[in-house]
């Protein structure tokens, strides 16, 4: 393969990231359920819903992308994000925009295990693999970087043209995104011949237990997705607590979206020293979690970009701990065991919430992911792998 064809198959995949990460809405989604569903728990029903769509979906999705291949699944997945964003823009009740969320998750596993799955399996063509963790984090750094500029740009949309218009204008990075995919080539996988659907799901299973590495880090993700569905999907009620306005939102959302940003593009450089990167992490969001002032947008923002780091570090070991043939499969399985952990963990992130305030539940939430992560580094085996070219 050439060096131009190798680098434009990066560059194709990251403007693919970028325009998926380009939705208007995230940056005042609570304004609008504010507006329309008229409900204080609405941010925590959607967030429900968005989890139990994950849940359902993941395995079976990665499974998918193990058996008809990954290009095909992020083709779905452009068409089941765009479908979600016309059902939520139009809704006026809880229950329409909570299928709207439910499309977006679908939209989420299609994407997540595919498009990991894609970028590993092609680097591993070239015998590059060292190379994923930097590549992978520098790829949802620019989906960061999409909704950063989303975010920066949402306050003044809904301003000036309403809050509905920023879910319809979504779909258009959505199909530029579709057009970039179409010119991408299905890499080389290993496959397993006459093997069943269900086989790609024992033999992840019999990895796990084989490989005590991937358990630990599948703990590591666990919590960073709790953080992520918890103190981050609530973060906009935590700066809205503050008497911020819509346009200001939007600007303090897209810092937020630069923040994740830079803890992806970063996290190959912690990749040897997990154990620290966790400890840096537990002291930022306890920090946070003490601070009433608006001085904690900061930290939020910090701790943040540190949980984003804490995910692709987690997601990169799993990878490399796992055979070619289930590695989608196999990130949809930790995947949807962490977002089953999640499930209850809003619902009484959301009753703490309604009854104490965002802080005390912002709280709640720090106590027990910092728990689970000092037993995580306890109980971690030493880190394998990664040579010095992953960090160059």
């Amino acid at each position: 393969m050439s060096r131009a064809t190798q680098i434009g198959t990066i560059w194709k995949l990251r403007a693919v990231y970028a325009l998926l990460g380009v939705m208007l809405f995230y940056g005042v989604e609570q304004l609008f359920l504010n507006k329309y569903l008229h409900s204080s728990a609405a941010r925590g029903y959607s967030t429900v819903a968005f989890i139990i769509a994950l849940v359902v979906f993941d395995v079976p999705t990665g499974v998918l992308a193990d058996r008809i291949g990954r290009k095909a699944c992020l083709v779905a997945a452009c068409l089941a994000q765009m479908t979600g964003l016309i059902v939520m823009g139009v809704s006026n009740r809880l229950w329409v925009y909570l299928a709207g969320s439910v499309l977006f998750g679908l939209y989420l596993c299609l994407f997540n295990g595919a498009a990991q799955a894609y970028l590993y399996d092609w680097l591993a063509s070239q015998d590059r693999t060292k190379q994923y963790a930097k590549l992978q984090g520098t790829m949802y750094a620019w989906w960061m970087v999409g909704a950063g500029v989303a975010n920066l740009c949402s306050g003044f949309v809904a301003h000036y043209w309403g809050l509905r218009s920023v879910y319809f204008l979504s779909i258009i990075p959505g199909l530029i995104a579709l057009a970039v995919l179409r010119k991408l080539h299905e890499p080389p996988r290993e496959q397993k011949a006459g093997a069943a659907w269900y086989s790609h799901v024992n033999d992840a299973l019999q990895e796990i237990r084989a490989n005590k590495h991937i358990i630990s880090f599948a703990l590591q993700f666990m919590a960073a997705t709790v953080v992520l569905l918890t103190i981050g999907e609530f973060g906009q009620i935590y700066i809205l607590s503050f008497g911020v306005s819509t346009i200001m939102l939007g600007i303090y959302w897209a810092i937020d979206a630069g923040f994740a940003a830079g803890g992806r593009a970063f996290a190959h450089g912690l990749q040897q020293h997990p154990r620290i990167a966790m400890v840096l992490f537990c002291v930022v969001l306890a920090v946070f979690a003490s601070v009433h002032s608006a001085y904690g947008i900061g930290l939020f923002w910090l701790a943040y970009g540190l949980n984003e780091a804490l995910a692709n570090i987690a997601e990169t070991e799993v990878q490399d701990a796992t055979s070619t043939h289930i590695r989608a499969t196999m990130l949809s399985m930790v995947s949807f065991a962490s977002n089953a952990v999640a499930i209850p963990a809003v619902l009484i992130f959301t009753a703490y919430y309604r009854h104490h305030g965002i802080i005390a539940a912002n709280r709640l939430t720090t106590i027990a992911v910092v728990a689970v992560l000092a037993v995580t580094m306890l109980t971690r085996p030493t880190t394998k792998h990664l040579s010095a070219e992953a960090t160059r």
